[in-house]
Parts: C-alpha cells; structure tokens; sequence
C-alpha cells in the first residue's frame, strides 16, 4: 500500500521537547560551549567546536565547573583563553590524502577543442589532491574526544573552513570527480556517506557531531545513480539498497508535512531540523539573535527555523523570510518550517524514482512497484500545490499565508532539473517556462544567475551565484528540449566557465560563490569570507566543459576578448551524465516490466 496520510503537527514546541545537538556535551550542550562562544575568542564560532579534547569529557566539564565556581560564574576572556587552551587542541583531526585513481591527464581532456579552456580544465583538474582527506587513525581510536565523525574512506573536502564531508556539496564534486575519471575515489566516498547513514539513520549536514540532527538536500541517490551509470556497479547497489532506503525512509518519518489547500489535503516535505538552542558552529550568532524575542518558546522556534534553513544548504536568505506575507525583514524573521520548497520535492521525488529503478535492477519487484508508487504521489502533489498556472514556472508553497512565493530563484524550476515531470506536461509548458524565465530578470547578469533579486547582504541572496544553482539551472532548461532553450543553456554554460576562467585568471583560485554583477568577481556577504577550493566550483566547471568542450571557446570569434566581460552571462550543465533523471514515472514502470520479462 502506498503511505496516504503521513503527518507531522506544526506545534510551537519548547526546549524540553527537544534533543541537544549532539550527545557530546562539551561540544553541543554545555555551560562550557556557551561561555567560550561568547567570549569571542574565536571570530569564527566554528573554531572551537572543530577543536578535539585533550583529556575525556568529564575531566573537561569538571574542570571547567571548578572554574565557574572560582569566578563567581563569571571568567574573564583571559581565563576562558587559557582553559581553551589547556583542554584542547588545534591539529587537523585529517591527513593529507591523494586520491588513489588521480591521473594528471584525464581522458576528457581531449575532447576540449579551445586549447585555453583545455588548460582551464587541467588546472582544475589538478585541484582534486590539494583537496583530499583521510581521518586520521587517531580519530578513530578516540572518536569521543572529536568533534568529527570518522569514516573510513578518503575523500573530498569543499575547501576553505569547510574540512569536513559534506552532504549536498558531494553531489556536484562526485560529478566533477567523475569527468575525472576518478572512480574508486566516489565509489570510496559514497561508502563513507553510506556509514554515516548505517551510524545516525542519516546523513548529518556535514561529518561533524554538531550537525548530528539535521541534514541537507537528500542527493544520496542520486549520487549513487551516477556512480553505477559511470560503473554498472550492480553488487555496489545489491550491498548497501538497504542503506539507501534508510535514508529514504528518515525524511518520511521526520520530515513529512500533510496540510490542506483548499477542501483537500496533501503530502510533501519541509525542512525540518528540530533541537534545542543555537547552532554550536555559530553560537554567538545565533544566540544573540534571538535576544529580540521575549519568550522561550518564540526563541527555541527561532532556533529550529535558523537550523532548518541551515538544512536547506541556502544558509541564509530571504526565501526563508516571511514578514507579512512577504519576504521582507531581516534574519529573525526566519520561518523555514513554514515553507513546502520546489527544490527539496523535486530532489526526494526523484530519489524516489530512484529507488524504485535500483530496487528493480536488482529485482525486488516488489519493492521497486512500492517506491513507484509513491514517486507518481510525490510527482502528483508537486504539480498539484507547487506549479503556479499563472507564472508557467514553480514556487515554494507558504504554509501559513497560504500562498505561493512568487520570487524569483534558480529553483524555480527545479523539476524540471531532476527530470521529475511528466514528458507531455513538459512539451505543453516549455515555452511558458521558457518566457518565465526570460522575464524574469533572473539572466540578465554578465557573471550568472542570482540566487534570489533582493539584496539583502546574506550569502543566498543578490549579487551571488552559486554553482550548484547555475548546475541546476542549466540542467533545467536543456530538460525543456526547445532549439531555442538549448541554445540558451549552452550560453549560460559558456558564460559561466568564462566568468570562472577570468577569476581563477585573476586569483589563481576557485571560490565557492561569484558576484553576478562582474564576471569572476568573489561574492560576499553572510556570516563567514569567501572560502577558496571549491570542490564544488571545481565539479560543475568540469561538467560544463566535458559536455560542451567540443563547441565551447573562451572568446567569440567575431569578436574583442573584452566582450568576456559583456551583459547576459547564466549558467548551464548537462543531464546527459545523468539520464535516468529524464525518466519520468512511467519510463521507470516501463524499466521494471522490462526486468520482469528478463527473469
């Protein structure tokens, strides 16, 4: 039977209903954590928490209470320095690592007619050992003294203050990584995404304790669709299918939503990350955020929304901002859970997809026919609650002014990117879309497409651009399958690996944002600097130049070099390195009939 009615109560929920962080005190739920976060003695709350232990908790704990109970509750910033520095330790918890199957001069390479982009992808290319990372042994024999979750297999940090694994950031470096030709490396790093899920029942935002109760876009599947198109790795997926519909089947128990438009009701997916106080990673931030309200409940909800905003990997935006209705205010107007967003349905309806396509090649038929089933009901509410008829494009869905969010973001069509809607509704909507998108502004920009139009000074927002948003708006529009949408994604993608090439050109470096307003240019704003690496940067330029390195060229022919800086630059990549995510419902009912008659 297919899940009808899955719910979740939207209830104002106090700081004892709620887990910690983590069950490791002196990292996530500590008189020790709170002091230390405050004091400021690191400008970055993140420092701290990714400090280790020296000694076990308790010895910590204790020996910090003696010094509270010295000092009247009260230490000085030299005091608390000093304990820090006593107790804990600033080494790296991993080890430098070069991935196994790094060859200097991949295969792809060759196919890049313009010899300029060629060395761009090298250059690029070559960023993967500078990037790589194994846990030491050490955090493995004493993993709680770490605020790092160990696993086993090397594998590739985004970069900058980001040395962890992360979740949804993986999905575009597992791309890149394969252009590469780097195999062994992702099927290594899917088993350490894959042990974080057998460890928590999930995978966390990032492979660090503190993360531990909430996670990012569920791109697992996907990511593993990759590998076994790249592989035909079928006992991979035989191994751990287990696994995978675990993970699944988390988001059905701690994110689903069933609310009512109009006199029916319906199933989809918010952002959910629920447990108490600050984010330990941004403490101060957040601690002192919420000094404006003036009650605990409205602050241990601030707490949730800023954490499920967090989850969403958009952190933060005014998409999460609803102040009257609008996406006014400023970031204690968050209300994340109060949203039903394009992009996390899209993504879930597709790794439902999935899993009916794995369950089937493998043949559990059975199974496959059961998470069909519930795919072609996730396919059906996204269409039925998110397409705007009015717009011809997709909207986030505002639970409580019942609505939909006519902004504009790249996610917009976010279907359309996971290849999740019905063939037919495609052809009719394409040129609707596609005029959607032509007036919305959103392409105007010489340096690529905005996250949002408002600028607001978070990092989601105008003049930035991110990869994986440029990733998935070309994908979109090449899913339309117009001469015209085709056209555009190929100059969006053009656009965007010229806009790179000038600012690696410029600073020898990838970053993991661009200011869409000057080509190459870093981007800015939100609660850190600019990080350099940029494992995901990296991915989706790759991605670009594998599929389009054929017709693509740094310069127009006909024209100066100086028009690299010209107006209307976007973005674009291929979901030809992902084919399966064309297949709507049908297609996967078609796959499973298929094996049927095979047996």
């Amino acid at each position: 039977m297919l899940i009808t009615t899955l719910l979740l109560a939207a209830t104002l929920a106090t700081a004892e209903d709620l887990p910690p962080s983590c069950n490791k005190r002196v990292f996530c739920n500590s008189k020790l954590l709170h002091h230390v976060q405050m004091s400021r003695i690191f400008p970055d709350s993140k420092t701290f928490v990714d400090r280790h232990l020296l000694n076990d908790e308790e010895t910590t704990l204790s020996a910090f209470q003696e010094l509270l109970d010295q000092t009247n509750e009260n230490p000085t910033e030299k005091q608390i320095r000093e304990f820090v520095e006593k107790y804990f330790d600033e080494s790296s918890e991993l080890e430098l690592w070069t991935p196994p199957d790094f060859n200097s001069n991949p295969q792809f390479l060759s196919s890049i007619r313009d010899g300029e982009l060629r060395q761009f992808a090298k250059d690029i290319h070559d960023i993967w050992p500078t990037l790589g990372r194994k846990v030491k042994q050490s955090v493995i024999e004493n993993p709680d003294q770490y605020s790092f979750i160990p696993v086993t297999h090397g594998f590739v940090i985004p970069g900058g203050r980001f040395t962890e694994l992360y979740y949804w950031d993986t999905y575009w470096i597992i791309e890149g990584l394969l252009v590469s030709g780097m195999k062994e490396t992702v099927k290594g790093v899917l088993e350490n995404l894959i042990e974080l899920v057998n460890k928590l029942g999930h995978i966390p935002n990032g492979s660090r304790c503190y993360y531990e109760q909430r996670s990012q876009p569920p791109l697992l599947t996907s990511m593993v669709s990759l590998y076994v198109q790249a592989t035909n790795d079928i006992e991979f997926l035989r191994k751990n299918i287990n696994s995978l519909e675990a993970e699944l089947n988390y988001w059905l128990d701690t994110q689903v939503y069933t609310f009512d438009i109009g006199d029916k009701a319906y199933t989809l997916l918010r952002y959910y990350a629920a447990s108490e106080g600050p984010r330990p990673e941004s403490y101060q931030e957040d601690y002192t955020s919420a000094q404006i309200f003036d009650n605990d409940k409205r602050k241990t909800q601030f707490y949730i929304d800023i954490k499920s905003a967090a989850e969403s990997g958009w952190d933060f935006s005014t998409r999460w901002f609803i102040k009257n209705g609008t996406d006014k205010g400023n970031l204690t107007d968050i209300h994340a859970t109060d949203l039903i967003p394009v992009d996390l349905n899209s993504i879930f309806a597709k790794a439902l997809q999935n899993m009916a396509y794995f369950q089937a090649l493998i043949h559990n038929y059975s199974k496959s026919w059961y998470w069909s089933g519930l795919a072609r009901q996730w396919t059906n509410n996204i269409e039925k609650v998110l397409w705007d008829e009015e717009d011809g494009c997709w909207h986030d869905w505002d639970l409580v002014n019942k609505k939909f969010r006519k902004y504009f973001y790249p996610i917009n069509i976010a279907p359309l990117w996971m290849g999740i809607t019905n063939k037919k509704f495609v052809v009719k909507n394409a040129p609707r879309i596609l005029k959607y998108l032509k007036e919305s502004h959103g392409l105007d920009y010489p340096g690529g497409i905005p996250t949002s139009l408002v600028k607001s000074g978070e990092q989601w927002d105008f003049p930035n651009a991110w990869p994986p948003l440029i990733s998935l708006a070309v994908n979109a529009i090449e899913a339309l399958e117009l001469p015209e949408a085709k056209d555009l994604a190929f100059r969006v993608a053009q656009s965007w690996v010229r806009s790179c090439y000038k600012g690696f050109s410029d600073n020898k470096q990838m970053f993991e944002k661009y200011d869409v307003e000057v080509p190459g240019r870093i981007g800015g704003g939100g609660e850190y600097t600019v990080q350099t690496g940029f494992g995901w940067s990296n991915g989706v330029i790759l991605e670009f130049l594998a599929k389009y390195g054929q017709r693509m060229s740094l310069y127009d022919m006909r024209k100066e070099s100086s028009d690299l800086l010209a107006p209307r630059a976007v973005g674009v990549l291929d979901a030809s390195s992902e084919d399966s995510s064309k297949s709507d419902s049908s297609d996967i009912e078609k796959v499973i009939m298929v094996a049927f008659k095979q047996l």
